[in-house]
Formats: structure tokens, C-alpha cells, sequence
């Protein structure tokens, strides 16, 4: 609901395809990203409880999708949305990522005013809402590719990125498994190399997660990579698909690269 309302100023002073795209737009559904703590307890819809509230009054109840994001030290590469929740703080608040060390007081943080709060609201909604969780867009993909990055390397990050999603998941299977949980994959232009795709999931492996009561894996979440058209599947080398490498197959959909990637 809180979505939709936002697109009401910009239709009122729209015209054309535009105003019409804005309207189709309205009524598609939308996730909504938990990445503050604030945002866990209240009675409005900016807030997890008021969203569930919300959607279990209708008839039938509307299915919940909710973006869990506030590992500390998040978004280690690119820093584009700095958490709130960090392993040290500099002095303006912000996260500083070069300081070395275990993360105890970050991580203390996360489990006890992001997941334990999370975790309590969902627990007053078993069989009166449906819910999918995405949880921690990017993170387990920047430690698979990108440990190599002094702030994603650090073993403060890295201790916080694997403690903290091991944790949430652990209390979100065990105290709520009726919510659909599923881990974040970025895209097929990060992960859908070779090279990527078994860091990754050597990762997954090591950390040795809850996945046999995982639903699945969610791509497309933070950044977007088309999913276009599938091509034969040719590989070259383990599982590459190089059917349209070195320019074969231009001719075909499948091979279409606008960006020339």
C-alpha cells in the first residue's frame, strides 16, 4: 500500500505513456527493503509489523515480499548503501572498513536489534500471512568474489557476513520455517561466470548453512541483469556456455549483447 500511494503525486502531474506506464506500474507489487532497524516494529506500512498488520486484514491475506538487509559492515565493495549497523564506526557514524578485528560488537548488534526484533514480529503472523524473505542482497557474492577487496577481505567483514547470515537464518528456520526464505544470487553478469558461480557456491558449502530448508535462491534483486533469451548450451570450458563467444552466433536473439559485455 505504501508503494502504491508514492506514485500518486507523479501520476497527478504525468501525461501521455508516461502517466499510463506510472498507472500499469501502481498495481504491480513490490518488495519492500528492511535496511534500517527502524523499520522492524510499528503500527504504519513503513514498517515490517504495520506491512503485516496490513496484509493480513484483506481477504484472502496478500502475500508479504520483505528485503532483510542490515549486515554490519554492509555493501563492502561498492559502499553504495552504507549500513547502519557497522564492525567500527568512524567518528561521523559512518563504517569504517579498513580497522581489522572480529566484529564481536557489530555482530552483538545485528542479532540482538535487527534479527532478534525480525524474527519476534514474524513469529505474530504464522498462518495469518504469507511471506518470502530475500536475505542480504549482495553480501555472500561479494565474499565469494570480491575477498580479494581490503574492506570485503577484512576479516572483520568477512566474520560479520558469515556469522551474522548464518545466525539469521538458524532463527528464521527455526522459529518462523513457515516463511519462504530465500538467499540472494546478485545476477548472470556477476555470478553467472564460471570462475564466480563455484566461489560462490564453495562458500555456501564451507559455511555449511540451514539450505535443506532454504526454498531457493534469488537473482535480479540488487542490480539487474536481463534474462533475455536462452541460448543452446555449448560449453567450452567446465560450464561455460560458449555459444555466443568470439562473436559466433551473432545472428541468433540469444547472443543479443546491447551493452557489448
Amino acid at each position: 500500500p505504501a508503494n502504491a500511494k508514492e506514485f500518486d503525486g507523479s501520476i497527478a502531474t504525468a501525461s501521455g505513456v508516461t502517466k499510463e506506464n506510472l498507472q500499469k506500474m501502481k498495481n504491480v507489487a513490490s518488495a519492500y527493503w528492511i535496511d534500517v532497524k527502524e523499520k522492524i516494529t510499528g503500527t504504519n506500512t513503513s514498517t515490517v509489523e504495520g506491512i503485516l498488520t496490513d496484509a493480513a486484514s484483506k481477504s484472502p491475506p496478500e502475500l508479504v515480499v520483505l528485503i532483510w538487509y542490515d549486515l554490519p559492515n554492509r555493501d563492502c565493495d561498492a559502499k553504495a548503501s552504507n549500513g547502519q549497523i557497522c564492525c567500527t564506526k568512524k567518528a561521523d557514524g559512518t563504517c569504517d572498513y579498513d580497522t581489522q578485528g572480529d566484529c564481536a560488537d557489530g555482530i552483538a548488534e545485528y542479532k540482538k536489534d535487527y534479527v532478534e526484533p525480525f524474527v519476534s514480529v514474524l513469529e505474530k503472523f504464522e498462518g495469518k500471512v504469507p511471506v518470502v524473505l530475500v536475505m542480504e542482497p549482495d553480501s555472500l557474492p561479494n565474499l565469494a568474489t570480491n575477498i580479494g577487496h581490503p574492506h570485503c577481505g577484512n576479516p572483520a567483514t568477512v566474520a560479520a557476513y558469515k556469522e551474522g547470515i548464518s545466525y539469521a537464518l538458524t532463527q528464521l528456520v527455526s522459529r518462523a520455517p513457515w516463511v519462504s526464505l530465500y538467499l540472494d544470487a546478485a545476477h548472470g553478469g556477476w555470478l553467472g561466470w564460471d570462475n564466480n558461480l563455484q566461489g560462490f557456491l564453495t562458500l555456501l558449502s564451507d559455511m555449511k548453512l540451514p539450505l535443506d530448508k532454504v526454498r531457493g535462491f534469488a537473482t535480479n534483486v540488487a542490480n539487474y541483469q536481463p534474462l533475455g533469451e536462452i541460448c543452446p548450451y555449448e560449453p567450452d570450458q567446465g560450464y561455460r556456455n560458449a555459444y555466443c563467444l568470439n562473436q559466433q552466433h551473432q545472428s541468433d536473439p540469444c547472443c543479443a549483447d546491447p551493452c557489448k559485455l
